[in-house]
């Protein structure tokens, strides 16, 4: 089951975020998320839209989509993902995959009918690009964003 996150879903989802970043911490990668306060990531529930995927009850993943009017939206105009986030014993399931794939067909493509959405994730990370790839996405640019030692690479799946 997934379903659209809320406030009451703060603490679990803070936890979730964190853990499933630190491994990118390790790995020398600075994502916000690593060290991004939960009072932070509980009012991004308020902002943007976060969608969690529930096993037995339990939050196993999750989903925020940044709207192009939100105040930090995406670079390109569309919903952008953000904070894709699996609990590291959960790796390897296939549970961010399925519910990617659950808000392309219900959000993305149903409800918002919007006409691609975008990503951003870390050059040097060992697998992110081609997990995207094989999610359907492209790359669109690298670059080095203000702040950040890693390079950003923007990614794109068009739906028309």
């Amino acid at each position: 089951m997934y379903r659209l996150l809320n406030v009451n879903d703060g603490h679990e989802y803070a936890a979730l975020v964190h853990d499933a970043y630190q491994a990118d911490g390790e790995l020398g990668i600075d994502f916000a998320a690593v060290t991004l306060p939960e009072e932070k990531l509980i009012r991004g529930l308020i902002l943007n839209p976060t969608y969690g995927l529930f096993i037995e009850g339990r939050l196993v993943s999750a989903i925020t989509l940044r709207m192009p009017w939100v105040k930090e939206p995406g670079p390109y105009g569309v919903p952008h993902l953000g904070w894709v986030s699996t609990r590291p014993e959960e790796k390897h399931k296939g549970y961010a995959r399925k519910l990617f794939f659950l808000l392309e067909e219900q959000v993305l493509k149903e409800e918002l009918r919007t006409p691609a959405v975008t990503l951003g994730t870390a050059a040097e990370h060992p697998w992110l690009v081609k997990m995207y790839e094989s999610w359907g996405f492209e790359t669109v640019e690298t670059k080095t964003l203000p702040g950040n030692s890693h390079q950003t690479v923007y990614m794109k799946k068009s739906y028309l």
